[in-house]
């Protein structure tokens, strides 16, 4: 593992240590099962609770003997044992140990968040309290006409809000909150700022894209945005685009755009109602903007050109700087004339309509690598019948597929519940098996306490025809079909009668496909 800067001071604030991030920690472990990932969360509790005092700790029992020890030797062979070991994991975790021995805490935490990284590279628990919280509060603009204010971290939603409303007068109501963002909307008194516009409007400030406070914090805000976008009574979506962040060859600026595009359903019927203000933009870059866009454009390459809706927003904000960007300049700008052009402008009626969940392309390569580690994860659990940890698992598939429905989360989901399909049938075959050698003894010494395999056969006769019957009855294309069909092969593999149905069923889903 690669040597780690040890800070010389410590603060609490380093690691976000506070009474409620450890009540968080706690919660994370308490209903876990017996598992590694168990055992590193209940020790970063511990550990942090060195640090910022016993008096925080939840549980008090859990400073048992076998607790204050905090070893972790015997962690080290369950890391092999669950097959998420590495060199890089061991060595880290040998140093660990020798950091608890010396009672280094700071030391100790810090490489402990290192090895939770390298085995949870998401903080799922984190991602599901953070989307808990959004539903809770959204109807504070519930049927409200607003102007949404869209982009990435630090592009200056906020300094254009304050701008636009001016600081003085500002009526705030948080209304999403996470950790370090919030969604906020902003009531504007057109008379206040000198705008002719008739009684208020709400500008709604936003999270930004690809937030740096990690994946979890990220795909929590594109849910918060969704979701408060789609129970307004109209949306102005106003998108803002920083200089700072468009980058040298542009990929800032393609990024943003891509995103938006994932944002949108129908890009090329809504992408007109869109507004762009560019921010932090010296001087002598200001009239740049729309031959850097045509640089983009004759740059793109022929992957780039085949999304139809990165191009439709592209286009869009090629057409609409032509004449003259909206260049925000907060000392020379009149905030008034600003708000009454966007106030004027077309909305989207039907924003339910419109906006779909996204997630960054940053974002999803570490979720997706969150997933791979639970495929891991569940295959290991699933040799050592450790059913409850499979099962487990499988709770936070499923909670993240439905969460987020991604295609990945839900073919991996569907898949183990296959897998665990199989193994379940052949302990019935084994059962099976075992009738039927016991079934001569059974007629001279155990009288009729034993089960006869015709039991089994009949029990399995009737599940298996129920199945058939749900196939017959539903769309052929159904993922509930497509897991029937393949409860129905693995059978075939190890019992004759299935066989033969499952023969018929391949034939009848063939026909389905080719009517």
């Amino acid at each position: 593992m690669r040597s780690l800067d040890i800070p010389k001071s410590y603060s609490k604030d380093d690691f976000q240590l506070t009474n409620e991030s450890l009540k968080d920690t706690y919660k994370d472990f308490d209903l876990m099962p017996l598992c590694t990932e168990r055992f590193l969360l209940s020790l970063r509790y511990l550990i942090s609770c060195k640090l910022i005092g016993n008096d925080a700790m939840v549980d008090q029992t859990i400073m048992s003997s076998d607790y204050r020890k905090l070893e972790i030797d015997e962690e080290l062979q369950c890391l092999k044992l669950e097959e998420i070991s590495s060199t890089k994991i061991q060595h880290a975790a040998e140093t660990l140990s020798i950091y608890i021995k010396h009672e280094n805490w700071k030391s100790s935490l810090i490489i402990l968040k290192e090895i939770l990284h390298e085995i949870m590279p998401s903080n799922i628990y984190e991602l599901f309290r953070l989307a808990k919280s959004v539903d809770d509060t959204a109807n504070l603009i519930k049927d409200k006409k607003i102007i949404f204010f869209l982009g990435n971290t630090g592009s200056g939603k906020s300094t254009t809000i304050h701008f636009l409303s001016d600081l003085k007068r500002i009526e705030t109501a948080p209304f999403a909150k996470s950790i370090t963002r919030c969604i906020t909307p902003v009531t504007v008194y057109f008379k206040d700022i000198g705008a002719y516009g008739q009684d208020s409007i709400i500008l709604c400030d936003s999270p930004g894209f690809g937030d740096t406070n990690g994946p979890e914090v990220d795909i929590a805000n594109g849910i918060a945005i969704v979701r408060a976008i789609r129970v307004c009574e109209s949306v102005k979506p106003v998108l803002l685009i920083s200089y700072t962040s468009i980058g040298d060859r542009y990929e800032g600026l393609k990024d943003l755009t891509y995103t938006l595009a994932r944002l949108i359903q129908n890009t090329k019927d809504q992408i007109k109602v869109f507004s762009y203000i560019f921010t932090k933009y010296p001087k002598n870059e200001k009239e740049t903007i729309h031959a850097s866009l045509e640089t983009i454009n004759n740059t793109l390459s022929d992957q780039e050109r085949s999304d139809t809706n990165f191009m439709d927003i592209l286009r869009d904000m090629f057409e609409k700087t032509k004449k003259n960007a909206c260049v925000l300049d907060p000392i020379k700008n009149d905030p008034s004339t600003i708000l009454d052009d966007l106030a004027d402008s077309t909305n989207i009626n039907h924003p339910e309509n419109v906006f779909q969940f996204f997630i960054t392309e940053k974002s999803k390569s570490i979720l997706d690598k969150q997933v791979t580690k639970y495929e891991l994860s569940i295959k290991s659990a699933t040799k050592r019948s450790k059913y409850s940890l499979v099962k487990y698992i499988l709770d936070q598939l499923k909670f993240l597929n439905e969460l987020l429905n991604q295609e990945s989360i839900e073919e991996i989901y569907i898949n183990y519940e296959t897998i665990l399909i199989d193994e379940e049938i052949k302990q019935y075959r084994t059962y099976f098996d075992h009738a039927n050698l016991v079934e001569d003894l059974s007629k001279t010494h155990l009288r009729n306490e034993a089960i006869h395999s015709c039991a089994y056969i009949e029990h399995l006769n009737r599940k298996v025809d129920n199945l058939v019957n749900n196939l017959q009855e539903n769309n052929i294309n159904d993922l509930s079909i497509k897991l029937s069909i393949d409860k129905i092969k693995i059978l075939s593999e190890y019992f004759d009668d299935v066989n033969v149905k499952y023969k018929f069923i391949s034939q009848f889903v063939l026909e389905k496909k080719n009517a």
